[in-house]
């Protein structure tokens, strides 16, 4: 959040980028005023914005953000920006920062506060801090170049040791950011507005938000949204397991200890609600396989006919992107596979003996799932002639077994040459170990 030095010497075309928007001021009256706000005991007020839990819909910590009461309405960013420009920006970095902890804050909550990266190397910032450093994190933006990567890690390593939490702010916004991501070992990823906005009806920026939960899930970090500013966007956000949030939507920032808004509060605790509830189905802009499976697979608990399965057959081979589905049970002798439509869950009346498809006999014994290309010339001759023959490109024939012994094979067929990703075998061997015994129960082998 804080524009920082340039490495150009401060002159007169440098305070020109700093101008407010609506007129220049000259260099001594720009340099006269922060000095005024560094030399004034209230030259600088902090107000706070409330960070929530979207789980909880309750306040886990605040960030705290710089007010210059004293000077011209412009933007705290501008203020920082001209400040380094002018060689002051560190003086006024930990000017902000003696602020914002000096407020005792409520117990069981955190403070986050912005630095920019050279106000992290910085001692006169550094000494700002207090000894013990825990409920304090600390986010590093992006909107400054790095002069030196490894002073900054060991700068962020050091507050770590003494407590505090490291933040990458703005994450998202750019490629310096999630270099630093990677590298920083971060204890939260806060999302740029940019990627928040609309998010409630943009299927790109969903996948993308997803992509970044699934990293920290892995990595140990929590992720916070910022610039929430609408009941639609948290919600979903919510439902993207979006650990935190911050925004207009749940409260501005404001003189300690603001509270959030009830309707953001009551639209947390319904997300999670609805989480927990079993679905049918669902509509709107998350819709990926993980969440049909999980409906599906509760689906399956109220099945007690193959009428009933065969739809449901369907809706995992679209869960897929396959065109059509076929079951082939294994018939008594194990030497044969009998076709079944599974889109009525009716014998085609076509039997195939596993003589004949040493593939399909090999994938049943080993329980292992085959994919078979038309064109390709390493794949099973006779599996291959079948694919041409039915009119297909591509096929993924996913074994099942119940109760120890195997029942036959689930085949999804597309007209396109594809490959399943791995993710879509994980999900296709997930539903037939849940068909399979279903399927032997109601008779179908």
């Amino acid at each position: 959040m804080h524009l920082s030095r340039s490495s150009v010497t401060p002159n007169a075309t440098m305070l020109q980028r700093c101008g407010t928007g609506v007129g220049l001021l000259p260099r001594l009256d720009v340099r006269g005023r922060i000095e005024r706000a560094l030399e004034d005991p209230d030259g600088i007020t902090p107000v706070f914005q409330p960070i929530v839990m979207l789980a909880t819909g309750r306040v886990v910590g605040y960030e705290a953000l710089a007010r210059f009461p004293q000077g011209p309405p412009q933007a705290p960013d501008t203020w920082f920006e001209q400040a380094h420009a002018l060689g002051l920006g560190e003086r006024l970095e930990a000017k902000a920062l003696t602020a914002a902890l000096a407020v005792l804050r409520p117990v069981g909550t955190y403070v986050s506060v912005n630095l920019s990266p050279s106000a992290v190397t910085s001692l006169e910032v550094l000494e700002a801090f207090p000894t013990d450093l825990r409920g304090i994190v600390v986010e590093i933006t992006e909107q400054q170049p790095v002069e030196d990567e490894r002073a900054l890690e060991a700068a962020l390593a050091a507050l770590r040791r003494a407590g505090a939490g490291i933040a990458i702010d703005d994450t998202g916004s750019g490629y310096a950011g999630l270099q630093r991501m990677m590298r920083t070992r971060s204890d939260f990823l806060k999302l740029d507005r940019a990627l928040i906005e609309g998010v409630h009806r943009d299927p790109v920026k969903v996948a993308l938000i997803e992509s970044l939960v699934r990293f920290a899930r892995r990595t140990d970090t929590g992720v916070c949204a910022e610039g929430v500013e609408s009941l639609d966007e948290l919600t979903v956000l919510a439902d993207l397991d979006v650990a935190y949030a911050q925004g207009f939507a749940l409260a501005r920032p404001a003189p300690p200890w603001g509270l959030i808004r009830a309707d953001a509060a009551s639209a947390c605790l319904a997300a999670t609600s609805a989480a927990m509830q079993f679905r049918t189905g669902r509509t709107g802009t998350i819709e990926d396989g993980d969440r049909r499976l999980e409906d599906l697979s509760g689906m399956l608990a109220d099945v007690d006919s193959l009428d009933q399965l065969a739809p449901l057959v369907v809706q995992y081979a679209a869960m897929l992107d396959a065109d059509f589905a076929l079951f082939s049970a294994l018939d008594a002798t194990g030497e044969a596979l009998d076709s079944i439509d599974a889109r009525s869950w009716t014998p085609t009346g076509e039997r195939f003996l596993l003589g004949d498809y040493p593939a399909s006999r090999a994938a049943l014994e080993r329980r292992e799932a085959l994919q078979v290309l038309v064109d390709d010339p390493r794949a099973d001759s006779a599996e291959r002639a079948l694919l041409t023959e039915m009119g297909y490109r591509s096929v993924l024939l996913v074994p099942m077994h119940t109760r120890g012994r195997a029942v036959g094979l689930l085949e999804f067929y597309s007209h396109t040459r594809r490959l399943w990703t791995r993710t879509e075998l994980h999900r296709a061997r997930i539903a037939c170990a849940q068909l399979g015994p279903l399927i032997a129960t109601l008779g179908a082998v």
